[in-house]
């Protein structure tokens, strides 16, 4: 056993009837703590991630969201959460596959639209109650236009009215990059991890943010979104101002040291684009 901790392994083991034999750690990712795949004395293998550094409001977040997912959204089945000392840790089902790569290959982007397809129509209206808008959300993350160019610019008008325009009652996902997926080499059909940023908006929101999180390999972002069946019907004004937020949002963001800060810069071109 290697990067789990005792108090995680004993919790485990107990919950799960069997000892663990395995603990195979996940690469990718950005979120601090253990994440990983654990395989117990009788075969079984679950997913595991834990963390222990605050904050750990996306932890707690997705432990409400995945227990609370239809059976019909691609996602992998929780199977319990729970605080262990100072850890909040949850344990679910193995997702088949791997994370696609970079750039989306043809096959693995039809599989994450039509994903995306599916939950808007399983979680709309949102089966959730109280989760924050995208507005409380990216609140006080994405104000910057006002600043910039003086509050008669366009984009400061539409800065100021975005909160307005983009709103709805689908439960997103809000952060589905490429690493988010998971691609079964068998089906060639997706599931969509990592639910701790969750939150309520128009059914059109993460179809943007799949394609402006990702490199599409030039792949024209505009033809894909209004070929799509989300976007074909998104309103223009409204679409316009999430495109305003976004580009805030990666603008600031990009300027700050992290390990996504070249995402970051590619997602703000690519917004701007």
């Amino acid at each position: 056993m290697t990067d789990l901790p005792a108090a995680l392994a004993r919790e485990l083991a107990h919950r799960l009837g069997s000892p663990l034999r395995a603990f195979a750690p996940a690469a990718g990712g950005y979120s601090r703590g253990t994440r990983g795949i654990v395989t117990l004395a009788d075969g079984a293998r679950v997913f595991v991630k834990a963390t222990d550094a605050e904050p750990t409001d996306d932890y707690r977040a997705e432990a409400v969201v995945s227990a609370a997912l239809p059976a019909e959204v691609p996602a992998p089945r929780l199977l319990f959460s729970c605080e262990v000392d100072s850890w909040v840790l949850l344990c679910t089902d193995v997702a088949p596959g791997t994370p696609p790569p970079e750039p989306w290959r043809e096959q693995d982007l039809a599989a994450a639209l039509d994903v995306l397809t599916t939950c808007a129509r399983a979680l709309t209206p949102a089966p959730i109650p109280g989760l924050p808008t995208i507005a409380e959300r990216m609140a006080g993350r994405c104000e910057i236009w006002n600043e910039l160019h003086g509050p008669a610019s366009r984009l400061a008008r539409v800065e100021g009215r975005w909160t307005e325009l983009v709103t709805g009652d689908t439960l997103l996902h809000f952060d589905p990059r490429h690493d988010n997926f998971m691609i079964d080499p068998a089906t060639g059909t997706a599931m969509l991890v990592d639910w701790g940023r969750a939150c309520t908006g128009p059914d059109w929101a993460d179809l943007v943010c799949l394609l402006l999180l990702s490199d599409l390999g030039g792949r024209d972002p505009e033809e894909i979104f209004t070929r799509h069946p989300l976007g074909a019907g998104a309103p223009a004004e409204a679409v316009d101002a999430m495109l305003v937020m976004l580009a805030g949002y990666w603008t600031r963001s990009a300027r700050l040291d992290s390990p996504v800060r070249a995402r970051r810069e590619r997602s703000r071109r690519a917004v701007l684009d």
